[in-house]
């Protein structure tokens, strides 16, 4: 990911892409098409720790410091220093004190953690865009969008686990073979929990 200095460190976080954001608590046979019930509103808090600072994003206004118990957990061991707390919508990639190669950590929905590392500093080049609106700039998407486990082609409808015929868990399923697999008529087949997902690469939020 490219991103510029004087770029807010929260366009940096929303350009942080994690599958679990899509996970809904509507099982399959509820209604989820209200997108309040899927992770990435249901549970809007995160932080980014970089150096000695916790950079929370406090932009929603569900959101909580989820930062709080590990930094009492931190004020308890002498082999921590002390740490901040900042609002990520105030802070420029320019202000951050970081050091390349050094593993970061951002945290969200909870307790899902992603390492973040700077890897390059560098001048503007003529030939980056001028304009700071276009960054941050993905220059390669390791992530696939996953697909159904069953015919490997279509985009998932349903999340499944604790399933007693399915050898994965969690399983990604599209709606046809999940319901030819699942049920029967209107009777499910087996022990099985199935969470409605969607695909962020449909741009449905």
């Amino acid at each position: 990911m490219l991103i510029r200095g004087e770029m807010l460190l929260s366009k940096f976080r929303d350009k942080i892409f994690c599958p679990y954001d899509y996970f809904s608590n509507r099982y399959d046979f509820e209604d989820a098409s209200n997108i309040a019930d899927y992770y990435v509103n249901r549970f809007p808090s995160s932080f980014l720790f970089i150096h000695d600072t916790f950079y929370i994003d406090q932009r929603n206004d569900n959101a909580k410091d989820i930062s709080e118990p590990i930094r009492e957990f931190m004020t308890k061991r002498k082999s921590f220093g002390p740490t901040k707390v900042v609002d990520m919508a105030n802070v420029k990639i320019k202000d951050l004190t970081l050091r390349l190669g050094q593993p970061y950590v951002f945290m969200h929905i909870g307790n899902c953690e992603h390492l973040v590392i700077f890897t390059d500093l560098r001048l503007l080049h003529p030939s980056d865009s001028q304009d700071l609106t276009e960054y941050p700039v993905l220059l390669c998407d390791k992530y696939q969008s996953p697909k159904c486990c069953v015919c490997q082609n279509a985009s998932p409808a349903f999340i499944i686990s604790e399933s007693d015929r399915i050898p994965i868990c969690p399983a990604f399923m599209c709606s046809d073979c999940f319901n030819e697999f699942h049920y029967e008529g209107d009777n499910r087949i087996g022990d099985f929990k199935a969470f409605h997902y969607i695909d962020h690469a449909l741009g449905e939020f």
